[in-house]
């Protein structure tokens, strides 16, 4: 594997803390409509599907995909829209019902822990459910997502509420007139070519933390005194050395998703791949290393904390903590990310007996020693 870092990396700028969260309240036509005041988007990495032009976006730079969150009071609405491009949620507080259709035919309810991956091309809408303010960390696939479209009676009852949306998508607040040039509610013929998916179909995108199949031997590490980690798949391969993992759901999304759980006082082990990668922080106290040798840098960001790891460069990912670390990684590629381990861990690995094959998936050295032999 061949890998040019870039020349600079800068670990403190691609750490988006709690405290650096920027609540939008304006970023969609129906925030004025009963049911739907408080309602709140956040745009991290990328812009998003928001249509505030004067949105706030803590890190521009290309990934591949977006990095969001919504956040509501209990019983706030975010009305029926779709994506051109797969909408993957996070849920990492309170509990929230999904409505499917363009007049809410079908419902999922999403709790804490849970990852659901809404399809493209359909209507979809979700209600804070949950006793106090929850939490969706969103993950949109492209950089260019295409924007939204609105149900018909969205943008009917926005309009009651002096907002419209302009032909670039943008918000429109006007008072009296209908402002010219803003885009109309689809018509039925247009509504008939959007798409529909069973209930068993939308269940089967939820996976939950009593659904995720763990291996402690996912890593290479993993087979060195000291380092390690598990990994549980949910969206594409991901990083998995685990020839026998498979995941839940296999649909490209132009991004792979997984959990990491590393046990206290533990590492991963220096690597390194080609592909973006996002950390979302859920749990424990992390810390994050990028580089080696002198040029090393440290951050350990607080809990909640979005860390973007540019691609080509060393990392490691430590727990500092006395319990275990739980992330969700987002890696920009629906095929498996190849990891490159660093020579110290690979030498390491091999003398315990372990190394990677040429599919890189971890095996036996006594077997791989027998090609050609």
């Amino acid at each position: 594997m061949t890998i040019t870092p870039p020349e600079t990396s800068s670990l403190r700028r691609r750490i988006i803390e709690p405290s650096d969260f920027v609540a939008d309240t304006s970023a969609f036509v129906d925030v004025k409509i009963e049911g739907s005041v408080g309602k709140a988007s956040y745009s991290f990495i990328g812009p998003g599907v928001s249509q505030n032009a004067a949105q706030t976006i803590n890190l521009v730079e290309p990934h591949g995909f977006n990095v969001g969150a919504a956040s509501m009071p209990h019983g706030v609405t975010n009305n029926p829209h779709l994506h051109y491009t797969v909408e993957l949620f996070l849920c990492t507080r309170g509990e929230w019902r999904f409505d499917f259709g363009e007049h809410a035919e079908q419902t999922l309810t999403v709790r804490a822990g849970d990852v659901f991956s809404a399809p493209p091309w359909i209507f979809r809408g979700f209600t804070n459910t949950g006793p106090d303010d929850g939490w969706l960390f969103v993950v949109l696939g492209e950089d260019n997502t295409g924007g939204i479209i609105w149900a018909p009676s969205v943008l009917e009852r926005a309009a009651e509420t002096g907002l419209y949306l302009g032909l670039d998508n943008a918000v429109i607040e006007a008072e009296g007139a209908v402002p010219a040039d803003v885009i109309e509610p689809l018509t039925a013929d247009q509504l008939g070519d959007i798409d529909w998916y069973s209930d068993a179909d939308l269940a089967a995108r939820r996976v939950g933390r009593d659904d995720l199949a763990w291996s402690s031997r996912a890593l290479l590490s993993s087979f060195v005194d000291g380092l390690g980690g598990e990994l549980a798949p949910v969206v594409g391969h991901g990083m998995s050395q685990d020839r026998h993992q498979q995941p839940p759901i296999t649909t490209p999304h132009g991004f792979s998703l997984e959990w990491l759980r590393v046990a206290p006082g533990e590492r991963t082990g220096i690597h390194r791949h080609s592909d973006t990668q996002v950390m979302f922080c859920v749990e424990g106290d992390w810390e994050i290393v990028l580089g080696e040798g002198d040029e090393r840098e440290r951050e350990a960001p607080s809990p909640g904390s979005i860390v973007s790891v540019p691609s080509g460069v060393w990392r490691d990912f430590l727990n500092i903590g006395a319990e275990p670390a739980l992330a969700v990684i987002v890696n920009g590629s629906d095929s498996p990310t190849r990891l490159e381990w660093h020579a110290d861990v690979a030498t390491a690995a091999a003398e315990a007996g372990w190394g990677l094959d040429a599919a890189g998936a971890t095996a036996p050295i006594s077997l791989l020693r027998r090609v050609g032999s």
